[in-house]
């Protein structure tokens, strides 16, 4: 049975008004007790961080669109041409609520629609071309939404003014309160409208963060959580950000003069209003940020405050409001550990000198689902195991392929193949060595209480991989308390990165064990401690046995598809040498077991002082 009513908007990133149909048809919606979902169609790259996001068929845009006409009875609302999936909208008998170029026919229909009456709201123009400010040209439209949705204001272009003022006899949209953020500023504009108020300008001294800032400001008292991100990571999110009730901030990073650089410029530089970022976050009682970082530094920064970033590039996902679709996944005859090797068997590879070798990848965000897709297709057809970093939402927003999990391979899945790792706290990144331990246990215990929901305990994270557990300049400390957060939350063991390198045990109680990496390739940026190639792996990881190897591999630019393309044949090196008979192919947890019986029979290092 079909969940409820979903009003699907479908435009063009080019169209210079989007961002003020978008808020405007958020609220329409949420009182005629509609979802909405927005698609903004636009050339595509489908690179890393990119300003249009995944490509319709790399980011499967047609099988979540599908998904959507499945779960929700959609209504399609077509604001000017559009192409991607007007001939599915025609095979699957999509009702059409209207088709049309004009905001003002948008609004009539829809408030119609929703049973309100168009006289009782008030009209809003707002900038569709960047505001000059203090360093230059300020993208501020995307920016713009709580101001609409908050207000349940009928939002148009600063240069229709002088069309509205007609509305004020000709049509039903009479009802002019306000005026919002004109570009002319000029009196006269104010004069065509008795009853307007200019409520806020860009001034002579703004930035894009004063700006933002400002706005949030407004609105924080009505708000449910932040968003940070540039312009495009914004517009292309406006439906989710309604729908989460958020506001949304940005600032550019300050630089760092090279002598005050510690470790990496990009790790330690942070946006201009990182620190109002946290303060927000704190007030609105929402620690888990939506959008993407400047950099790692920001990241690092929040993380001190307990707060996380989930990020999302322009449609990834293409539909987010899939996350709200009640999936559970297919009770299993088995869960996903089973498969695993028996104490007794690991104890003769111990006595063999076996290493045992996995891949672990890097990224647990929703903005690279169509990565770990594209992995589940690799290990379906090559048998190498390995484990992936997941936060909540990658199971909330991707909950029908990512069940392959669940699937045993003869049935066309990868159970047993691959094993999910809690990555970061689970909720968004963070860096575990700053984060106040309540508040990383917070994070754990609601992202597995959420995954469980959908995929049930046996399919439910056991592993830990951190983002950054230790310093990054000697990757010595060992964060003790921060693991018996995570102990706590009930996870089992932790892939660190303290000591990359030789094989050891860094912190062990009789629930939990964490251990280190075995490849010693440091890097500047997350994730810093990873391999690309195999020489990474052969001439850098430890092969003395019997002992392990981890090769941790950034997701997103191994995966995307204009990666494999590129580089494809060179990943694969890695894959056909895992396969090999030089090692023993596991997954992670696997490895866990193995080190702590490498720990009983003597084959790891003694603990060094200061080790617990």
């Amino acid at each position: 049975m079909k969940q409820d009513r979903l009003w699907l908007l479908i435009s063009h990133l080019e169209r210079p008004d989007v961002h003020l149909a978008i808020p405007t048809v958020a609220w329409i919606a949420r009182k005629a007790g509609v979802e909405f979902e927005c698609y903004l169609e636009s050339e595509r790259s489908g690179r890393l961080f990119a300003r249009t996001g995944s490509t319709v068929l790399g980011g499967r845009h047609h099988q979540q669109f599908n998904y959507l006409n499945a779960a929700f009875d959609v209504e399609v609302i077509l604001l000017g041409p559009t192409s991607v999936f007007r001939s599915s909208i025609d095979a699957f008998g999509t009702p059409l609520l209207t088709e049309t170029d004009s905001l003002i026919d948008l609004y009539e229909i829809l408030l119609a629609e929703a049973g309100l009456d168009d006289a009782d709201h008030r009209l809003l123009f707002g900038p569709v071309d960047p505001v000059e400010g203090k360093a230059g040209p300020i993208e501020i439209g995307p920016y713009l939404f709580p101001d609409i949705f908050y207000r349940e204001a009928l939002a148009f272009p600063a240069s229709s003014l002088d069309e509205a003022a007609d509305l004020a006899t000709e049509r039903p949209l009479e009802a002019v309160h306000q005026l919002f953020l004109s570009l002319t500023q000029k009196k006269e504009v104010l004069s065509a409208f008795p009853q307007a108020d200019q409520i806020d300008a860009v001034r002579e001294e703004d930035t894009i963060g004063t700006v933002t800032l400002r706005i949030a400001e407004r609105w924080k008292h009505r708000a449910e959580g932040v968003a940070f991100g540039d312009p495009p990571a914004i517009l292309s999110q406006l439906s989710s950000l309604c729908r989460e009730s958020r506001i949304a901030v940005y600032a550019p990073k300050e630089k760092l003069n090279p002598s005050d650089v510690v470790y990496s410029a990009y790790t330690e530089e942070t946006s201009a209003i990182s620190d109002d970022v946290v303060r927000l976050a704190e007030e609105v009682g929402n620690r888990v940020l939506v959008g993407r970082q400047t950099g790692d530094g920001d990241l690092f920064a929040w993380s001190k405050s307990g707060v996380c970033l989930q990020i999302m590039d322009p449609n990834r996902p293409p539909f987010p409001v899939v996350k709200t679709v009640a999936h559970r996944w297919a009770e299993p005859e088995r869960d996903l550990f089973d498969l695993e090797p028996d104490d007794a068997q690991l104890r003769r590879y111990a006595e063999e000198g076996k290493l045992l070798s996995t891949l672990l990848w890097h990224s647990g965000e929703m903005a690279h689902n169509e990565a770990m897709v594209n992995l589940l297709d690799l290990v379906s057809y090559t048998g190498v195991k390995m484990g992936i970093g997941v936060h909540a939402a990658r199971y909330e927003t991707c909950p029908q392929l990512w069940e392959m999990l669940n699937v045993p391979r003869e049935r066309g899945g990868v159970q047993g193949l691959i094993e999910p790792l809690l990555h970061s706290g689970g909720m968004g990144v963070l860096a575990e060595v700053g984060c106040p331990p309540h508040l990383l246990q917070e994070h754990c215990e609601e992202a597995m209480s959420r995954i469980r929901a959908l995929a049930g305990e046996g399919s439910a994270p056991r592993g830990y991989y951190a983002f950054m557990d230790t310093d990054l300049p000697t990757r010595s400390v060992i964060n003790e308390e921060g693991y018996e957060a995570i102990e706590a939350s009930g996870l089992e063991y932790v892939v660190s990165s303290v000591r990359p390198g030789r094989n050891r045990i860094i912190w062990e109680t009789d629930r939990c064990v964490v251990f280190n990496q075995s490849c010693r390739v440091i890097h500047s940026a997350s994730p810093f401690v990873r391999i690309t190639t195999l020489e990474d792996i052969v001439e850098t990881g430890n092969r003395d046995g019997p002992g392990w190897l981890i090769g941790t591999l950034d997701a997103p630019v191994i995966a995307f598809d204009p990666y494999i393309w590129r580089h494809g044949s060179r990943f694969m090196r890695i894959v056909d040498w895992l396969k090999s008979d030089e090692v023993v192919n596991v997954t992670p947890r696997t490895i866990a077991r193995y080190a702590r019986i490498l720990r009983e029979t003597g084959a790891l290092p003694a603990p060094e002082p200061g080790d617990s």
